[in-house]
């Protein structure tokens, strides 16, 4: 089922006991939801449902709800434990290379985005479970970029508060 969402509309997402409120429509399968902790999340239509504030109680989701607030209290205390697994790239030009000075904005770019994706397929191909990608705050150039590029691998992330780094979800 395809459901028509729009932004406002207040959501439950389905494998957790979290909730939140769609901030943009991104396409046809994808929106962008602030969820309970305030985080800006990607998600696809599918892993979420219309909360019905009038129908919102735990006989509206009988056995179900119970069964997934198990899991998620399960799943919240394995996450504690796999936060060891988690890798960090800061894309700041002058972490990268020493070199930079006579470079154009596009070469920096270029070259900020390469190393993303680099360490992106590293991380996919080894056992981390969140990659945490320092953009910095600035016009919103490169974070654009690298939103631009999760999109295209299809990957669900997090931006931060301050707006300085996305964490992906592996």
């Amino acid at each position: 089922m395809n459901k028509e969402f729009k932004i406002g509309d207040k959501i439950k997402f389905i494998r957790s006991n979290d909730f939140g409120v769609i901030k943009e429509i991104i396409s046809e399968r994808k929106v962008k939801v602030e969820d309970s902790s305030n985080f800006i999340v990607q998600v696809n239509k599918d892993e979420i449902i219309l909360q019905d504030d009038s129908t919102n109680s735990v006989s509206s989701y009988g056995d179900l709800s119970k069964i997934k607030d198990d899991s998620y209290v399960k799943r919240k205390k394995e996450k504690k434990v796999s936060n060891l697994n988690v890798m960090k790239v800061d894309l700041h030009i002058e972490n990268l290379i020493t070199d930079y000075h006579l470079m154009t904005n596009q070469e920096i770019i270029h070259v900020q985005i390469k190393k993303c994706e680099d360490v992106l397929m590293k991380s996919l191909n080894s056992n981390v479970q969140k990659l945490v990608i320092v953009h910095g705050i600035g016009e919103g150039v490169l974070k654009k970029e690298v939103h631009n590029l999760l999109n295209k691998y299809e990957m669900r992330y997090f931006e931060s508060l301050n707006g300085g780094s996305t964490e992906v979800m592996i």
